[in-house]
């Protein structure tokens, strides 16, 4: 899954976390990480211009890790820690701080392309189940793919 480092204060909420996160599939390494799990605030801040961070946080330090989060920090992770949530908290930064790919405006015609093999691709190759999502017949599909290969010759 994902590398994680922890900075916390507290040893045993450090510990606790660790064993939480790898029981998760998740790696606790000390250098460079994916995401940064802190307890204090403005280390979060610091970090999160890099990386995703996160704030491990009791409920009364909840309105400040909110103005961290206003600041770049993704989210925090309440204390005490409840099954599931360290995990899902990972995950979520991973997927927010994602960069979105460059996306071709040029025409309608391209973009509906990109769209029908990122469907394919979900599908995994899987034409008839892609043009069921898609809401398309399979013959259009396979026209459609057909003629983004230059097999079909676009109709005038």
């Amino acid at each position: 899954m994902a590398h994680v480092q922890l900075l916390l204060s507290d040893p045993a909420a450090s510990m606790l976390l660790k064993a939480v996160l790898e029981a998760e599939g998740h790696q606790i390494v000390s250098g460079p990480a994916e995401v940064t799990i802190c307890d204090d605030a403005e280390t979060a801040e610091s970090i999160a211009g890099r990386k995703p961070s996160l704030i491990v946080t009791p409920f009364s330090g909840v309105p400040r890790a909110v103005e961290a989060m206003g600041k770049g920090v993704y989210g925090y992770v309440l204390l005490p820690l409840q099954p599931g949530e360290a995990g899902v908290m990972v995950r979520r930064a991973l997927d927010g701080a994602a960069q979105p790919e460059a996306v071709d405006l040029s025409t309608l015609e391209a973009a509906e392309l990109r769209h029908i093999q990122a469907v394919v691709r979900h599908c995994r190759g899987n034409r008839v189940e892609a043009s069921r999502i898609l809401g398309i017949g399979r013959n259009t599909l396979w026209r459609k793919l057909g003629k983004a290969r230059g097999r079909i010759a676009p109709k005038e």
